[in-house]
């Protein structure tokens, strides 16, 4: 599973709003306390904003906060309101490929789909909160996962 710097900057920015749940974050902040360029900034921040993640509040001390509380929001929502679908599906199509492969294909699909039904559930069980606890504690072990 691949996450995008955009996928990255959107989990950083997100963690950083929960571990502030009682002030709003401007733009110039997020960017400096996480190094984000300032261009990628906005334009994550919009994502954000369009999937009801984070809200802003205009003026001098506006800023943008969490909608929701951060045990709400699962980071399988934030990849979603980034990268789209949740792990799309596979470009092997086995009635493409030649009879000999048609079945390990086939099997192949099989097992792929199995791990990318265990990272879904994974990612629609880790929340915000979680991710910030890790950040905030530096403690690691409720993130482990082998299959």
């Amino acid at each position: 599973m691949r996450f995008s710097k955009t996928t990255d900057y959107a989990l950083r920015i997100m963690v950083a709003l929960a571990l502030s749940p009682e002030e709003r974050l401007s733009l110039h902040t997020l960017a400096s306390r996480e190094q984000i360029p300032r261009k990628f900034l906005e334009h994550v921040v919009r994502s954000l904003k369009e999937a009801n993640l984070v809200q802003s509040t205009p003026g001098p001390k506006g800023g943008y906060q969490l909608s929701l509380p951060a045990t709400l929001i699962t980071v399988a929502q934030i990849i979603q309101a980034i990268q789209g679908p949740l792990l799309p599906g596979d470009r092997l199509d086995p009635d493409s490929k030649p009879n000999h492969l048609k079945e390990p294909i086939k099997r192949l699909q099989m097992v792929v789909n199995d791990v990318r039904a265990f990272a879904r559930q994974r990612l629609e069980a880790l929340t915000l909160a979680d991710l910030a606890e890790v950040r905030e504690t530096g403690v690691h072990e409720m993130l482990m996962y082998y299959i």
